[in-house]
């Protein structure tokens, strides 16, 4: 399954129009709409929304196998010309000095960027970040479900200091539709890889050493599935791993072990 959370209808609007989306009439939380496979959520401006809505459809979705992640909307940048379209490699957030990375597609032909999540709307630009308002919340959301390399942010800049049109929305939808050729293309590489990913089995013997070595809530036994799934995705020595794993006499150290090592990996991509 792949997953678009998006700030505005504006911003989502060629995304629904290219794919054929429906509107859901059963969800009243959040305006989703979906076709097959594919979900695409409105989630309001800013870090709160993104966050509740990212963590909402993937309760709603907690059957899927795996679930893959866009998070797709516009960003102020000195830098770029008004209409790039920007992969994100390295999200900040201004708040908590937090900094996340968004493991690359390695196909994708699009610019690479640093994003600056503020809390509130800015335009003073520093050459080497973009700026928006969701993505730090987005990604530290969705790889509570998903690993790294399945969480992405694609932005595309409204915003300039010669150029603004943040609350123009025929204008938005009209910058993000002409990069949908790109959007598609980033889409179906990183649905590629979710199926890759669902198909990685972890065995039933090895499953059961690590739920014996401690009890798991069934949301920390989601987070260590994800993260093994993420590990034996980049050829990690499955018996070692176990073997460190199940050394481990809590929950929490065995979730925070392999998170640990996730983000070792992303490092080296």
């Amino acid at each position: 399954m792949l997953v678009w959370v998006v700030a505005l209808h504006c911003e989502a609007k060629p995304v629904i129009d290219h794919y054929g989306l429906k509107k859901s009439a059963s969800h009243h939380a959040f305006d989703v709409y979906q076709k097959d496979n594919m979900h695409c959520i409105i989630s309001g401006i800013g870090k709160t929304a993104v966050a509740a809505a990212t963590a909402w459809i993937a309760g709603l979705n907690r059957h899927q196998g795996s679930i893959a992640w866009i998070n797709l909307g516009t960003a102020g940048s000195s830098a770029h010309t008004l209409g790039t379209i920007l992969s994100i490699f390295k999200i900040s957030d201004s708040e908590s000095d937090r900094n996340f990375y968004p493991v690359p597609i390695f196909d994708s032909a699009l610019e690479p960027a640093h994003c600056l999540t503020l809390s509130q709307p800015s335009t003073d630009y520093q050459l080497d970040q973009i700026y928006d308002m969701e993505a730090s919340a987005f990604f530290d959301a969705a790889t509570r479900f998903s690993s790294a390399e399945l969480v992405h942010c694609l932005k595309i800049i409204s915003d300039t200091p010669a150029q603004k049109i943040g609350h123009d929305k025929a204008r938005i939808s009209e910058l993000i539709g002409q990069h949908i050729v790109e959007l598609a293309s980033f889409a179906q590489s990183l649905e590629e890889l979710n199926d890759q990913v669902a198909r990685l089995e972890i065995n039933q013997s090895d499953w059961e050493k690590i739920l014996g070595c401690a009890h798991f809530t069934r949301t920390q036994q989601s987070r260590v599935s994800k993260s093994l799934r993420f590990l034996f995705s980049q050829q990690r020595q499955t018996r070692a791993l176990i073997a460190e794993v199940t050394k481990l006499q809590s929950a929490e150290l065995v979730i925070a072990h392999l998170e640990n090592l996730c983000h070792q990996q992303t490092q080296t991509l």
